[in-house]
């Protein structure tokens, strides 16, 4: 999205967790990679300060202030939403693992909540009705403004939008009511840029 928003062609590469050997040369071992000429930056904050640094056009962060507030949704998406969403949809998203990633996942499970992938997804609904809860402030924001950037989106939207993005393809879960401003917002950034973010089909449509 970000990319996007700064009209910049590139091409996507999928990969699997495993993979480390393929992004060594970020430094380290987790996607996101951007790879521009002999550049390697690792982490999405770090990609999106690098393409606003490095191709001003188009900024994704309204200045010192747009960029402090994107830091913080993006502090607060990483340390807050995550691990809920995580414990929401991970019962459904493991079996939709490769095989070559699932011991993986469970190690590293294991290694952040103390627990195996089986017993942190064990109560999905108790984690969503948190998730939607932690959610009530955006709600609120949204009802009075069209995006987190104002009348159009910026970083702060797109870190949102991801975490998201991530739920609807591995999980039926709904975080939010249909008249919701939450869902008008997301169903925007999905028809954004030509519908790129549709080009993912949900779990809905994998059966």
């Amino acid at each position: 999205m970000a990319l996007a928003h700064k009209q910049l062609s590139f091409d996507s590469e999928p990969w699997h967790i495993t993979e480390k050997q393929r992004i060594a040369r970020s430094g380290g071992v987790m996607a996101p990679v951007l790879v521009d000429g002999e550049q390697w930056i690792r982490d999405s904050w770090d990609i999106a300060s690098y393409l606003d640094d490095t191709y001003p056009a188009h900024p994704l962060f309204a200045g010192p202030s747009g960029k402090a507030k994107s830091l913080f949704v993006n502090h607060w998406a990483d340390n807050t939403l995550h691990p809920l969403i995580f414990r929401t949809v991970i019962a459904e998203q493991f079996p939709l693992t490769a095989n070559c990633d699932k011991d993986y996942y469970q190690e590293r499970t294991l290694r952040k909540f103390g627990q195996s992938v089986e017993e942190v997804g064990a109560d999905p609904e108790t984690a969503r009705r948190a998730t939607m809860l932690a959610l009530s402030p955006l709600e609120a924001t949204l009802v009075e403004s069209s995006f987190l950037g104002g009348v159009t989106p910026d970083y702060s939207d797109y870190i949102l939008f991801g975490t998201f993005q991530w739920a609807r393809v591995v999980s039926l879960t709904a975080f939010w009511p249909p008249d919701s401003a939450l869902h008008r917002w997301f169903e925007d950034l999905l028809n954004a840029f030509d519908e790129m973010g549709r080009a993912q089909p949900p779990r809905s449509a994998l059966g």
